[in-house]
């Protein structure tokens, strides 16, 4: 074993100077790409530099051959992938959804119980009250757990239809409940 470190030891400097040399021409040509596709969706500079940064860290760490074959589409895939992990974390911080705020509480006294159910209650009739696609897209994603692309395939419609769907569901239902809670 200790032959082997040697003998590797001795290209070791060579292979990780040859390494660093691609890793930075890869930065050079990737980073502004990423950077432009993240500011038509992120507001903050510093946000899209973290992204970044940490697509680059990812891609640093892994030890797949299809980053380096390819590395520009697996950077993408990773700030893809980062892009949707914070809309999820905005979502949940955000949700009107009674199960998932129930979820939240403890064990609750008979006010509290008394004020879920009506919330609850509040939440079906704004969802009842959806328009018909709207609310099917809607309940696809929430009910029936199906992913964006899943729903388009079901309903021969555009990924960007479905999003448009939910996000529109999220704020009729907070608009509504928020009504009905003055």
């Amino acid at each position: 074993m200790y032959g082997v470190q040697e003998s590797e030891g001795a290209c070791a400097p060579a292979a990780a100077v040859y390494e660093e040399r691609q890793f930075v021409a890869v930065y050079r040509e990737e980073a502004p790409k990423l950077r432009s596709f993240l500011r038509r969706r992120i507001w903050l500079e510093d946000d899209r530099d973290d992204m970044v940064q940490e697509a680059f860290t990812r891609l640093a760490a892994s030890r797949s051959a299809n980053a380096w074959s390819n590395p520009g589409a697996y950077l993408h895939g990773i700030v893809r992938h980062l892009l949707a992990d914070r809309v999820r974390a905005w979502a949940r911080s955000r949700s009107l959804d009674p199960v998932v705020c129930a979820a939240d509480q403890e064990a609750a006294g008979p006010d509290a119980t008394a004020e879920l159910n009506q919330m609850r209650e509040r939440y079906r009739l704004a969802v009842d009250g959806l328009p018909p696609r709207t609310k099917e897209v809607y309940l696809l994603h929430r009910v029936e757990e199906l992913g964006y692309r899943q729903i388009a395939e079901q309903l021969s419609i555009s990924i960007r239809t479905v999003e448009w769907h939910v996000a529109e569901a999220i704020a009729r239902i907070g608009k509504s409940i928020g009504n009905s809670n003055g």
